[in-house]
């Protein structure tokens, strides 16, 4: 590489003086095969690669449009334009209102269209419709058009093997054509010359966003070594392209937001430093002054498309990006305003205006565990709002950022105080204050006031009026319209444009009743909101009758559950429903008793409103009913053509190839749900034993060609009275998830959850051999996810320790069984060879490559180092004691939770690994600020922590739960006595006491009896 990359150094010195100098580059170029032909030539197979998706402009502000000239050409946009509201749509209509009706690529487009058709992943987001169009130089000069034409028509020239005159010809009148006076000119008036293009070209043809995110590190550093660039050495397009990727995993992302840093900071790129006093120095360099090597609208764009993904795949990020963004603010360009002809006062308000925007950005909720997320959200804001208010003058709110703020706060969980006030509320309605003890009298109204209401309250201080999205919002914080106290409800605001955009109040509107029903307690009082706008003769509305049936499908659940309160969650905490009260003078007061669900949702659909797909996926998830839950589907708003292929089975797994356009199309929520719901309604009981194999039970080593179902539709089948499901529900759940080539990691994680039940549906004696196979399926399973590029979760990861876990309980108590097993492996793997079996072929291989599995698994999922960051790992930004711990890039990618460390140590320990269990420890000690914080944010966080801590005391101790009783363990002194120096020196641990482990022992010791 390093050979490679001194050539395309030694081209960057020539610049173009004629067409003399394109034949003289076409000779090096053809004079250098070792070097510039390996570097220029090492795109991937396409075929190989599943192709990454290009964002098509879906971020959430007017600098987003999905077109990008205005970022990557400042000098063309006037500054003050560049901020109008209407800046997207207007470009939108310059770019597209031709008068020939043909679509002018933009630049960004235009690279993307190259590298498709090129057949680099980089650019397979493109519809193939488009793909026909003939992309001309018509359109004005830019970097990205200049790129894209060069890998267009020279790239594919550069590794050919042909010799002669023709092909250096050939060669020489592509570069004449993409490299011509006027290109070589604005290259030149940009600072950059061909050599860079040709390295640009490098990092654009990388397999994936991770891999380009690396050479461009590599390059950015050469660059500073070799020569000092007046501009950054990769032009801030293609960090802002490998950003519009749809899809971006975590660690991408973590080395995007490190150049990111470097980029709008000014800061060296991190150099491969051999001198320990050097890099010393280097680390602990002040960072206090910024200097952007970027302009105001790019950095815009660069930010908020960083919170995109952050929201995404890695929500712990936010408060690094929020912190760079505002030192960003301040150090740009518009803090000097007699730079752009603006006055103080102009320059202000433009600050004014990107800070709230950006909190409003900071506001939607993230797409894993968005609630446990909401922590982070806030920090992110809290920095926005210091540098406001540090700022001189200080910067004001809007309505927007009030409303933004306001938005975090609602989905935070209550405070100390609000968890007070809402254990004091009266059990009947309205719930106002009640003193249950005698000091309650004396208690003031802390709590009673969330934080929600008291930034409406500041709002409305700041001269801004009430409207109907401040009277939504009040009622979920727990005041209604009347002044009259409600549940304080833990949920995300709805950021329609229908109220967003009211301009008054309408105590009618449906919005309000909506969350009037959300806002209450038990089902009896969300009926009485439902009756009383029903009683008003209003409109038919979707949204108030979904928020009546989520209750109504919560009472179910609470009633399964024999409303168990024993988790400490208060009322409005979460979507528990919570039994009607035993006094009958605090029984609210209904004209009509509250109907069954089914009743309900009949009712519904009778009046013409179909299910929408945010209950069909709420259906679908707690429905125990195989039949009622296809029924669901068939009532909802979904296409024909998506219920169809959601409810039909195939047969072969080939025929699934042709569904995956609507499969596509379909979201990842309802999407996830159907397949969970398929993976639920597999469980019915199987009496047959290891001879009797067909596809059905065995629904992903089921593969060979000649195993197939029988085409038939899922709404056709006869339940009868002992089969209560359809025996292929799993099967067609797997095929589903394989054909959608749209990663979903919610199915993927339903289907491992299934595998790991899968044992449970035989009879006892016939448990062991299918946990086995399981374990199987499930190595199987990742490996279709890896070439879907889909990424396995911290609940998937969760579900994998829990199916290796029973496979190895399996195996020890029934060997024989476990032969059984791998002689089925093995036959279904030599009579089609898709599956290989090496090392696996026996319970001792199976143990070993388990273990290796699992830890690899984990490394990924937490730890962000990998083998192509090095460079980025010397950065200043991500060092663990950076001076400036503001700007520290977090160094784990997803913090897991207790629970599933819990599952891990059991896992370690049920295969004696002490030397794992040991290690485990030692990481968690050193993430332990992050690991406490994420377990606050819990109910029973604190809960899983002692018993994390115990069961490592009880492995190190020798106490397995399987062959050693409690009374007679073998003891690793050493071993033990470091665990207990780590997690007395751990802040917030204590080391677990006797007690904890006998009770520890007693209620665990019986889980894998079989």
């Amino acid at each position: 590489m390093s050979l490679a990359f001194n050539h395309v150094r030694g081209l960057s010195g020539l610049r173009h003086n004629g067409k003399h100098v394109v034949a003289i580059r076409a000779g090096l170029l053809q004079s250098t095969p070792v070097g510039l032909r390996r570097l220029l030539s090492s795109r991937s197979n396409a075929e190989s690669l599943q192709p990454l998706q290009i964002d098509g402009g879906n971020d959430v502000h007017t600098y987003t449009s999905g077109t990008d000239r205005e970022s990557f050409e400042p000098d063309s946009w006037n500054l003050s334009d560049l901020h109008a509201s209407t800046i997207s749509t207007s470009l939108s209509r310059q770019r597209t209102g031709n008068p020939s009706g043909s679509h002018i690529p933009t630049p960004s487009e235009h690279l993307a269209r190259s590298l498709r058709q090129s057949g680099h992943s980089l650019g397979s987001h493109l519809n193939t419709s488009r793909d026909l169009e003939t992309l001309s130089h018509s359109a004005p000069p830019a970097l990205q058009t200049m790129l894209g034409n060069y890998i267009r028509q020279v790239d594919p020239l550069l590794p050919s093997e042909r010799e002669g005159e023709g092909s250096i010809n050939e060669l020489n009148m592509a570069l004449n054509d993409v490299f011509g006076h006027d290109a070589v000119k604005y290259l030149d008036s940009r600072g950059y010359d061909i050599g860079d293009v040709v390295a640009w070209a490098w990092i654009m043809k990388s397999k994936d966003a991770e891999q380009a995110i690396s050479r461009l590190f590599i390059y950015s550093t050469q660059c500073s070594l070799g020569t000092n660039h007046p501009t950054p050495p990769a032009p801030p397009f293609i960090i802002l392209y490998l950003l519009k990727q749809k899809h971006v995993t975590a660690r991408s992302l973590r080395l995007l937001l490190i150049y990111a840093l470097h980029l709008v900071s000014g800061r060296p790129l991190p150099m491969q430093i051999n001198n320990t006093k050097i890099a010393e120095d280097y680390a602990i360099s002040s960072l206090e002054e910024f200097s952007p090597q970027i302009d105001l609208s790019t950095g815009m764009l660069l930010f908020i498309r960083l919170v995109h993904h952050s929201r995404r795949v890695w929500p712990h990020a936010m408060p690094t990006i929020a912190s760079a963004f505002s030192r960003f603010m301040m150090a740009t360009d518009i803090a000097r305003p007699e730079a752009l002809g603006l006055d103080k006062c102009n320059a202000d308000r433009l600050k004014t205006k990107n800070f709230n925007i950006f909190l409003h950005i900071l506001c939607l909720p993230a797409k894993i565990q968005p609630f446990q997320s909401v922590t982070y959200q806030q920090q992110a804001q809290f920095e926005l709002l210091r540098a406001m208010a540090n700022h001189k003058p200080v910067l004001p709110l809007t309505r927007k950022g009030y409303r933004a703020v306001a938005t975090v706060q609602l989905a935070h969980k209550k405070t100390p105080d609000e968890r007070q006030s809402a254990v004091l509320k009266a059990p009947s309605w309205p719930p106002w204050k009640e003193a249950r003890l005698g000091i309650d009298k004396l208690r003031g109204n802390e709590g009673m006031y969330s934080r929600t209401m008291n930034v409406l309250a500041q709002m409305r201080e700041a001269g801004y009026s009430r409207k109907l999205w401040e009277d939504v919002c009040s009622i979920l914080a727990g005041w209604d319209t009347d002044q009259s106290p409600t549940i304080q409800t833990r949920s995300f605001m709805p950021w329609s444009k229908s109220l967003g955009r009211a301009s008054h109040t309408n105590p009618d509107h449906p919005a309000i009743w909506t969350a009037r029903i959300r806002a209450t307690r038990t089902v009896r009082e969300a009926w009485a909101c439902f009756l009383s706008y029903q009683d008003r003769n209003l409109p038919l509305n979707k949204g108030v009758y979904t928020a009546m049936a989520e209750k109504l499908i919560n009472r179910q659940s609470a009633i399964q559950r024999r409303f168990d309160e024993s988790d400490h969650a208060l009322p409005g905490d979460g979507r528990e429903v919570y039994a009607e009260p035993a006094s009958a003078r605090d029984l609210i007061y209904v004209h009509t008793e509250p109907p069954a669900l089914q009743d309900f949702l009949e009712q519904m659909i009778g009046q013409g409103i179909s299910i929408p797909s945010h209950l069909l996926a709420l259906l679908l998830q707690t429905t125990p009913d195989f039949r009622a839950g296809l029924q669901y589907l068939s009532a909802s708003d979904l296409p024909k053509e998506q219920v169809e292929v959601l409810t039909t089975i195939l047969g072969h797994p080939s025929n699934y190839e042709e569904a995956k356009a609507p499969l596509r199309a379909i979201s990842d929520d309802v999407f996830g749900a159907f397949v969970g719901f398929l993976c639920r309604s597999s469980s019915s009981v199987i009496c047959a034993g290891p001879k009797s194999v067909d596809p059905a039970r065995l629904p992903i080593l089921a593969v060979c060609s000649q195993w197939h179902l029988p085409r038939s539709k899922l709404t056709d089948f006869e339940i009868r009275s002992r089969q209560k499901c359809h025996p292929a529900a799993l099967w067609h759940a797997v095929q589903l998830a394989k054909a959608r080539l749209v990663p979903c990691t919610v199915c993927w994680t339903h289907i491992l959850g299934a595998l790991h039940k899968a044992g449970d549906r035989y009879v006892k004696e016939h448990r062991a051999w299918r946990r086995i196979l399981a374990w199987h399926e499930a190595l199987l399973a990742l490996k279709w996810m890896k070439e879907r590029d889909t990424g396995l979760s911290l609940d998937g990861f969760y579900a994998l320790c829990k199916v290796f876990n029973g496979a190895v309980y399996a195996g020890l108590k029934h060997p024989d069984e476990a032969g059984q097993a791998f002689t089925i492996i093995q036959t279904i793997s030599h009579s089609d060879g898709y599956y290989d079996t090496t090392g696996h072929d026996q319970f001792d291989a199976m143990i070993e490559n388990g273990l290796l599995v699992l830890k690899s698994e984990f490394d990924s999922l937490v730890l962000p180092f990998s083998a192509t960051s090095k460079l980025a790992e010397q950065s200043i930004f991500a060092e663990m004691d950076a001076a400036d711990s503001q700007l520290r890039v977090p160094t784990i990618l997803h913090i897991p939770s207790f629970a599933v460390l819990h599952r891990f140590v059991r896992v370690l320990g049920a295969v004696g690994d002490d030397e794992g269990v040991l290690h485990l420890l030692q990481w968690m000690s050193r993430s332990a600020s992050s690991l406490n914080a994420a377990a606050d944010e819990r109910l029973n966080g604190d809960r899983m922590r002692r018993l994390t801590l115990t069961a490592i005391r009880l492995i190190l101790q020798g106490m397995n739960t399987d062959h050693l009783k409690i009374g007679h363990a073998s003891s690793n002194t050493v071993k033990v006595q470091e665990a207990h120096d780590i997690i007395r020196q751990t802040a917030g641990w204590d080391w677990p006491s006797d007690e904890e482990v006998e009770d520890y022992y007693q209620r665990y010791k019986s889980e894998h009896q079989m």
